[in-house]
């Protein structure tokens, strides 16, 4: 069994259904399959230039990570994927260590991004990157707030979370929490015992706080954030001082592809200036260093950041995961004084 085959069910606990791409799953053999974990709307936006500028027929699976590595798993006898842009490192690290992804060393663009972003062995580029910490309705927000803050009770409001089987963002961020904290599980427990509640994905926890049900989620991604603040939302995003988890968001072409220049041609352009633009429109970090972030997010400045361990991560995900699931998110505590 390949690392990836142990590592699948970490990556995707919980699969309703896949999400239909631009094409049919008969597809056009001439065509360069791409596969997105969103947002979907940038993929799509960045896939319509690609046709207008080369030329070259896509065809398009847009979802999850999860639903993605689902997909690829399906397929990996019959593989049609060329080229994968995840949601997760992690994700990109499982692939390249069960041997599926093409190398693409020394790219033309690469010193105009963070280096330190990619894959030092070439197999995956980050193509940006979030941060996950807090979103607090405003009039809630304190200075200070810490994840012992809210985990030692000292927050006064109702906390949520999106469910790490449904958000990757999530996951990581567990993940990453895990690895710096070795007080996580207590932590956890005794917050899940206080009233935290699961909200199904990041949507459902984000529209929770924006009616007034929650008045913070706790491991939300950044990105999804911004984008309500930018729409007048009275949310902040807040990096805890003792730090966030940073989410990065690679690219890579699979081993298997039978349009490798295409696909090189694909990943080049995600590097471009006005492709990286629309990244940043779209509130992520953008990879190249001379594209600025969006005026909401406002700084390419990083605040304190977790451990950093893409190997460790992948090591411990399916572990973490799989007892978070059964410890935590589905346990039946006693809350309060009942």
């Amino acid at each position: 069994m390949g690392l990836l085959s142990r590592t699948l069910p970490a990556l995707l606990p919980l699969v309703f259904g896949l999400v239909a791409g631009c094409a049919g799953d008969d597809g056009d053999g001439d065509a360069l399959v791409v596969y997105s974990a969103g947002p979907r709307p940038l993929a799509e936006a960045v896939i319509d230039d690609f046709v207008r500028e080369t030329g070259v027929t896509v065809e398009f699976f847009g979802a999850t990570t999860g639903q993605v590595m689902a997909r690829l798993e399906a397929e990996r006898y019959r593989p049609r994927a060329d080229v994968v842009i995840f949601a997760s490192e992690v994700a990109a690290e499982a692939l390249k260590a069960d041997d599926r992804l093409l190398r693409y060393q020394d790219p033309d663009w690469v010193d105009a991004t963070e280096a330190g972003w990619h894959d030092p062995d070439g197999y995956y580029y980050a193509t940006s990157a979030a941060l996950v910490g807090m979103a607090v309705r405003e009039g809630r927000h304190q200075d200070g707030l810490d994840w012992a803050t809210v985990f030692d009770g000292d927050f006064q409001g109702r906390v949520t979370m999106p469910s790490p089987s449904r958000s990757g963002s999530a996951a990581d961020f567990v993940v990453a929490y895990a690895l710096s904290e070795e007080a996580m599980w207590a932590d956890f427990l005794g917050l899940r015992r206080s009233g935290l509640d699961f909200a199904a994905a990041n949507s459902q926890a984000i529209s929770g706080l924006l009616v007034g049900t929650y008045d913070l989620i706790l491991g939300a991604v950044d990105y999804l954030i911004y984008r309500q603040i930018a729409d007048g939302a009275p949310v902040v995003m807040h990096y805890p001082p003792s730090g966030s988890a940073m989410v990065r968001r690679p690219i890579a072409i699979m081993a298997g592809t039978g349009a490798p220049d295409a696909a090189r041609a694909f990943v080049d352009f995600y590097f471009t200036e006005p492709v990286q633009r629309r990244v940043a429109d779209e509130h992520l970090l953008p990879a190249r260093r001379d594209t600025e972030p969006s005026s909401t997010r406002g700084t390419r400045e990083l605040p304190p950041l977790f451990q950093d361990d893409v190997e460790a991560a992948l090591a411990n995900q399916n572990r973490v995961l799989r007892r978070f699931q059964i410890e935590i998110e589905r346990a039946e505590v006693v809350r309060g004084d009942d």
